[in-house]
């Protein structure tokens, strides 16, 4: 039995804005499945059951398309830049037993001892790039914190990897970190030293009123964001 959730998926044969825009007021979101040296194929999926299936945290489900069973890796997810909805979904075609690269959660463990002492602990990377086989994606990584003192950091190979997992990001890039909370006089003096620098800014700027004019001419030719299908 597969380890991975199922999704229902339809093949789209209509295609254009006009039917895509169709397909959103039923409640159904347009993706595209992509093969490796095959012709991509055109998809919809209910939008209810696209959202519950994004929640449970998979980045691969298994579809049915052409009476086959077949693997998916969500590659991109696009969503309107207003209301926050999902309008277009990249899936990616899998084998089961290939390694394959993709981003998975970073998260914390433990409390670190720089933060008992009043430190503030900042997470410098939010994700992390692995490469392994569908079967062994994990749902995220972790990194314990419990050992970092004060003005110290830990390192991408200081994430422990589950068995049959590679680390790609750079080992060397900064994950976590605690840093000193700062006093009230060095905010004051960076918000005073950014001040200063704008007001130079602001002299050393005198645009012409020929730049003036090129600006509103270009301002009104400015071409409109094709919303992907």
């Amino acid at each position: 039995m597969s380890k991975f959730e199922k999704l229902n998926v339809s093949v789209r044969e209509g295609q254009g804005t006009s039917f895509v825009r169709r397909l959103r007021l039923e409640n159904k979101v347009p993706g595209v499945l992509y093969h490796s040296g095959l012709e991509a194929t055109s998809l919809s999926i209910e939008k209810n059951e696209l959202y519950k299936a994004l929640k449970t945290g998979q980045f691969i489900f298994e579809v049915n398309i052409g009476d086959k069973d077949q693997f998916v890796l969500v590659k991109e997810v696009q969503y309107h830049p207003v209301t926050d909805e999902i309008i277009h979904v990249d899936f990616q075609k899998v084998k089961e037993d290939q390694k394959i690269s993709l981003e998975v959660p970073l998260r914390t463990d433990g409390e670190a001892e720089g933060v008992k002492l009043g430190g503030i602990l900042v997470q410098l990377l939010n994700v992390v790039t692995i490469n392994c086989k569908p079967s062994d994606v994990p749902e995220a990584l972790s990194i314990d914190v419990t050992g970092l003192e004060m003005n110290s950091s830990l390192f991408v190979k200081d994430i422990i990897l589950p068995d049959d997992v590679e680390m790609v990001t750079a080992e060397d890039i900064a994950a976590v970190s605690v840093q000193e909370p700062k006093k009230e006089e060095e905010i004051v003096e960076e918000v005073l030293e950014e001040g200063e620098e704008g007001e130079e800014g602001e002299e050393q700027e005198q645009p012409s009123s020929d730049s003036e004019e090129e600006k509103s001419s270009d301002g009104d030719d400015k071409p409109t964001e094709e919303v992907k299908e």
